[in-house]
């Protein structure tokens, strides 16, 4: 069921158009996914595939992560909500310990959690599992499919790349700028394998846009045309080495607690 995620990402999205964020397309594809963003509304079949509408076709919104997952979901939610758990255990508890007739300033925060079970393995498996997943809802769909798009995405900022070198270079020599690190947030863009596979499902899907919202280097979007995929292959000639980085969670809250004066009124 979407709801506050999805129309954020989708308004994500829209805010990057004006942006060098297309691959692989044509002005014309350019223009056909403006007016998609432009014109979609949310699918009234609150419950139903896909998330929004638009007069040619839908735009259909999922997340993917690089935690390991399984028939409960992925480690990293389940983490995430046990910090969130502890978060409002120690702030109730800090709340019940406050003076009451004095304004007090007070702070509760958890220790930072690393997650440690981020791969891109796991994130190959969950791309793919949920790409199919949609494909599956998208065959049985039974509205406009002339312009069909899928908004994958990722925020998990685990994911990281870096590019390949020849391994034969010279390295008592300089190459200028060509050596530049590149921002290490992970883009679908330079990922030769997840190319090939959304080129392989070019028949189902006209446009995949990848956001990758990245807490610590921001965020990314790459709009890409299935059908064209392997062209951008052709500039990435080594490709990138990709792996995850340790992330943690935790969570600081400030409070201000006001005493309650006899004649005040509720609140």
């Amino acid at each position: 069921m979407r709801g506050e995620a999805e129309q954020e990402c989708l308004d994500l999205v829209k805010a990057s158009l004006d942006k060098d964020v297309f691959f692989a397309m044509s002005y014309e594809d350019d223009c056909k996914v403006k007016k998609a963003f432009a014109e979609a509304v949310p699918n009234p079949k609150l419950s139903e595939f896909p998330d929004f509408i638009f007069d040619e076709g839908f735009i259909e919104h999922f997340q993917v992560t690089s935690s390991f997952e399984n028939r409960k979901g992925s480690t990293v939610a389940r983490e995430k909500s046990d910090i969130n758990r502890d978060f409002q255990d120690r702030a109730n508890k800090a709340s019940e310990n406050l003076p009451k007739d004095q304004i007090t300033i007070h702070s509760v925060e958890t220790p930072p959690y690393w997650h440690k079970q981020h791969s891109y393995e796991n994130f190959v498996d969950s791309f793919k599992g949920n790409f199919t997943h949609h494909i599956e809802s998208l065959k049985k769909y039974g509205g406009e499919k002339k312009c069909k798009l899928f908004i994958i995405e990722y925020s998990d900022s685990a994911l990281c790349m870096s590019k390949k070198y020849a391994s034969n270079l010279m390295l008592e020599v300089s190459y200028g700028d060509l050596l530049t690190r590149e921002n290490p947030a992970y883009r679908l863009s330079r990922d030769i394998n997840m190319l090939r596979f959304i080129h392989a499902n070019h028949e189902n899907v006209d446009y995949v846009i990848f956001v990758n919202r990245n807490g610590f280097h921001g965020v990314f979007v790459d709009i890409i045309k299935t059908e064209n995929a392997l062209e951008i292959i052709k500039l990435l000639h080594e490709g990138y080495d990709f792996h995850c980085a340790m992330v943690g969670t935790s969570q600081i809250g400030i409070g201000v607690t006001v005493p309650h004066r006899e004649g005040d009124a509720g609140i």
